[in-house]
């Protein structure tokens, strides 16, 4: 019996196994992995994982089993894994797809099936995502912490009500795709100005990085810090009155709303 296995061997699914296995709550020889495309079982090979012939030996033979595959697939692939729910007890399923809720993959798999719920996002890749978590209240304590420590050697983690697992993507899932377009952004705009694009580049996604370090370490208020860098007739102000003028507070908050109802239309 592994400790825990894979359906699926993408990038956050590698991700979070690599990130488990590097802070040793796992070995190696603990875990299985399943995937279709032969440049992910060669890579899970070359890690020491064990790679199953299917999602059914992966189901069957661990202890926990993370389902890393997109929302779209999660019917078809419940449906594999129902005829042989029995068979297993008190295992734990992961599963970290957008709109997918807890009761419907109990609704395949039975009302017994331990269910933790996490939306993950990319920085797990280097070791500082920031995820949300929910269960299913047939997982006790011992079992959800033992997850939740899991994903602390990876950044950030924090439980909330499984009700806002959607509305939460808009703020962790999704959003460092919006960190990376104001980088794109800025760097192109500084650019066309005559500076190097790969100092721009650097010094950009470093000023995002300790940005959001004053937020986090300082306590204060995004608002506050924005006001302690636009000194009177200096330079920042004149950037903040255009996104003002623009509205640009409108324009994420309808994207912001767009990526929540894309997954509210995902649910399950």
């Amino acid at each position: 019996m592994y400790k825990i296995g894979s359906i699926g061997a993408g990038n956050m699914g590698l991700a979070i196994i690599d990130g488990a296995v590097g802070c040793k709550a796992f070995l190696s020889s603990d875990v299985a992995i399943f995937d279709i495309c032969q440049d992910k079982i060669d890579l899970c090979k070359s890690k020491g994982y064990s790679v199953l012939p299917s999602e059914e030996d992966i189901f069957l033979n661990c202890e926990i089993v993370l389902l890393a595959v997109k929302p779209q697939i999660y019917e078809s692939l419940l449906n594999k894994l129902k005829s042989i729910s029995q068979k297993v007890k008190n295992q734990i399923i992961i599963t970290i797809a957008a709109g997918i809720s807890t009761s419907y993959i109990q609704g395949f798999l039975g009302k017994d099936t331990k269910v933790i719920r996490v939306m993950p996002n990319t920085p797990l890749l280097i070791g500082r995502g920031a995820c949300a978590f929910s269960k299913t209240e047939n997982v006790n304590d011992n079992e959800f912490n033992k997850i939740l420590r899991i994903f602390e050697n990876m950044g950030e983690v924090a439980v909330i009500p499984e009700d806002h697992m959607n509305d939460i993507i808009a703020a962790n899932g999704s959003s460092p795709a919006y960190v990376y377009y104001f980088i794109d952004c800025i760097t192109r705009s500084v650019e066309k100005m005559g500076v190097d694009k790969d100092v721009a580049k650097k010094l950009v996604a470093q000023t995002f990085v300790g940005a959001a370090e004053m937020v986090l370490k300082t306590g204060k208020e995004p608002k506050e810090l924005i006001q302690q860098v636009c000194s009177p007739g200096g330079t920042t102000i004149e950037s903040i009155k255009v996104f003002d003028e623009k509205n640009l507070y409108s324009i994420i908050n309808e994207s912001c709303v767009k990526c929540v109802n894309r997954a509210y239309e995902l649910n399950a």
